[in-house]
């Protein structure tokens, strides 16, 4: 549910044909060689999701479903007033009995990366398994990542010598202010950030070898937080907590241009660009048509 937005974003239509933004990520991964999808959603949006969104890709790719929800935790642990679910890094946990088998990919489902993101990502995982580092992220530049109005979260990448994250600073409120990215500290005062610097947006490739860190570390978020109705247990947290324990985390930077419905001022020009990259053959007109045969 997207807060500023005023409703499900992901099922809100950008394409000729009401394609979602979801759609052009799964066409895109399909496109650079992923061969199955596993969609983490809450158990109230099942029916909608399902028929809006993904019978789509049956024909084209394995589709499985895993369920978070806010009973997920003991209720001893747990606020009975709680509604929110647990976070990003929870969702992933959810996964974990459908992803022992190799290096997988995780992304949101309302954020637009771009097919040469994809193929980082894809290749990326490629090598995972018998790399010298634990994870990667695809990460893109700030100027790259700002929404067309108004501000949003985003996760500033401190990066060691060597292209290895040290730590992801989650930034809230980052907009164009003057026609610089800025953000407000925790005294309320405007700060500047560099247009250059790296941009965690959730898309990451990780091993099996993640879950039992993961584990450890929901347990004990739960075990300090679990009480509060709002606190929830995001992957960059995680990835920091991660590195902490001696992790080492990729970076694979892409020049590639986000877009999302972060704000409804923001679907305008998501349209507008949508249909350049239509015009210039990037997509189809319709996305998993019947007479595509052929991705």
């Amino acid at each position: 549910m997207g807060n500023r937005y005023g409703g499900l974003k992901y099922l809100d239509g950008i394409g000729p044909h009401g394609e979602t933004i979801l759609d052009y990520s799964v066409y895109d991964a399909i496109q650079v060689g992923f061969k199955r999808i596993i969609f983490v959603i809450n158990p109230s949006f099942e029916k909608a999701f399902k028929e809006t969104i993904s019978s789509k890709y049956k024909s084209v790719v394995d589709v499985d479903y895993v369920y978070q929800d806010v009973t997920d935790v003991p209720e001893a642990w747990r606020n009975p007033k709680r509604t929110a679910l647990w976070g990003s890094a929870h969702a992933l946990l959810r996964g974990r009995s459908l992803l022992e088998g190799g290096p997988f990919a995780v992304i949101n489902a309302v954020n637009f990366y771009q097919r040469e993101s994809f193929e980082l990502l894809y290749h990326g995982l490629q090598s995972l398994e018998s790399a010298s580092y634990d994870a990667f992220f695809v990460g893109y530049k700030l100027a790259n990542v700002l929404p067309e109005s108004g501000g949003a979260n985003r996760g500033i990448c401190q990066l060691d010598d060597d292209g290895y994250l040290l730590h992801v600073d989650e930034l809230a409120g980052v907009e164009r202010v003057g026609g610089h990215p800025m953000y407000k500290d925790a005294g309320n005062v405007w700060v500047n950030l560099d247009e250059q610097a790296c941009v965690s947006m959730n898309m990451w490739g990780f091993t099996p070898r993640v879950f039992d860190a993961l584990d450890r570390g929901f347990d004990r978020f739960v075990r300090q937080h679990g009480m509060d109705t709002k606190q929830a247990y995001i992957l960059p947290e995680f990835v920091n907590e991660w590195i902490d324990e001696g992790a080492r985390v990729r970076h694979l930077p892409t020049a590639a241009r986000w877009m999302a419905l972060v704000s409804p001022d923001d679907k305008s020009q998501t349209l507008l660009r949508m249909n350049e990259m239509i015009r210039k053959g990037v997509y189809p007109l319709r996305l998993f048509a019947e007479e595509q045969h052929e991705m």
